[in-house]
């Protein structure tokens, strides 16, 4: 029937009022079911009106998976944080841990993010990873008419995930896969900006510096060295260290964690890159800035530390850092 044939139909007998619970008020009149519990005291929003039992996982693993909050919690902290029944939580959690999205701590009654979650999202940030390089790169080569990069670290060297240029021979010269040494490339150095001296040496030590041209480091020191100049401004720059008249510069990428997933370069001839030099570092930093983004970083509010992380002890034969044979000169086009 219409809207209108509605309203012009005689009047129908009301229906009887609803019978309330004596024990569930409305939310009309400020009071919420006991089966659902109080609000958060974290500010959570409510899901059950949304999707019930769906809503309450998504609840729990939110928690469990808070950026700054505590690796683990047990049933009583949950609840409390909900504001729901222990008990609920309890089967509620007995299933997700079914399930592997959340693991019980060993000789604990403590539950953390578990590792099927852990997998869905190391492949959701890859493919999302390639998917953004694929754009980024496109976008940057056509603004600044130089090669753009994105890299992965594979070892002791540096990946081509994605690339793009201007130039079509070089669009078709088969790039992606190819890799450099870490040590003397731009985008190489950016992945060991979350790194401490002993994890760079246990990454290099093992495979040597790699190929290298005339300007590349030519110790463990002197790399760790560029490395920690390179973290402090925010951004790498290799000047003749792979082939002479070659000038590259790359910026980490990190994720939602804040770790350093990729880097982002651009290279390309001196005699090109250093008199907008100024130009092309604000566009590598923004680029890898909006890559990160779309990976999820800075969505707690938290500025990544750039302080190096800790690493196992590297294979020493002195007092700190392995001394390593003199690199061998490098393939041509590495950036």
């Amino acid at each position: 029937m219409s809207p209108r044939a509605r309203a012009d139909a005689p009047d129908a007998p009301a229906p009887p009022p609803a019978q309330r619970s004596p024990t569930t008020a409305t939310p009309r009149d400020g009071a919420l079911d006991p089966t659902l519990g109080a609000p958060s005291p974290r500010g959570r929003r409510p899901r059950e009106e949304a999707g019930g039992p769906v809503h309450r996982a998504l609840d729990v693993l939110d928690l469990l998976g808070a950026p700054g909050g505590p690796s683990s919690l047990g049933v009583v902290e949950i609840a409390r944080q909900l504001g729901r029944d222990k008990s609920q939580v309890s089967r509620l959690l007995k299933l997700l841990a079914d399930a592997g999205y959340v693991d019980r701590e060993p000789g604990s009654l403590r539950y953390r993010i578990g590792t099927r979650l852990f997998a869905i999202g190391a492949t959701a940030v890859d493919r999302r990873l390639r998917d953004e390089a694929d754009a980024a790169v496109a976008r940057e080569a056509a603004l600044l008419g130089e090669r753009v990069d994105v890299g992965i670290r594979s070892g002791g060297s540096v990946m081509t995930i994605s690339t793009a240029a201007p130039d079509s021979e070089l669009r078709a010269a088969g790039w992606v896969g190819r890799t450099a040494p870490l040590s003397c490339t731009a985008t190489g150095r950016a992945l060991l900006f979350d790194l401490d001296t002993a994890a760079i040496a246990r990454i290099i030590v093992p495979e040597g510096l790699g190929p290298a041209g005339p300007a590349a480091p030519r110790s463990l020191d002197e790399l760790v060295s560029r490395v920690a100049d390179e973290r402090r401004r925010g951004w790498s720059a290799a000047r003749h260290e792979t082939d002479r008249g070659l000038l590259s510069l790359g910026a980490p990428v990190r994720d939602s964690g804040g770790t350093v997933v990729a880097a982002l370069g651009v290279s390309g001839p001196e005699s090109r890159i250093d008199p907008v030099l100024d130009e092309i570092r604000a566009a590598v930093l923004r680029a890898a800035g909006d890559l990160s983004r779309a990976l999820g970083a800075g969505l707690a509010g938290r500025r990544a530390s750039t302080a190096p992380r800790a690493g196992p002890p590297p294979p020493s034969h002195h007092d700190g850092v392995s001394p390593l044979p003199p690199p061998p000169a490098p393939e041509r086009g590495a950036s």
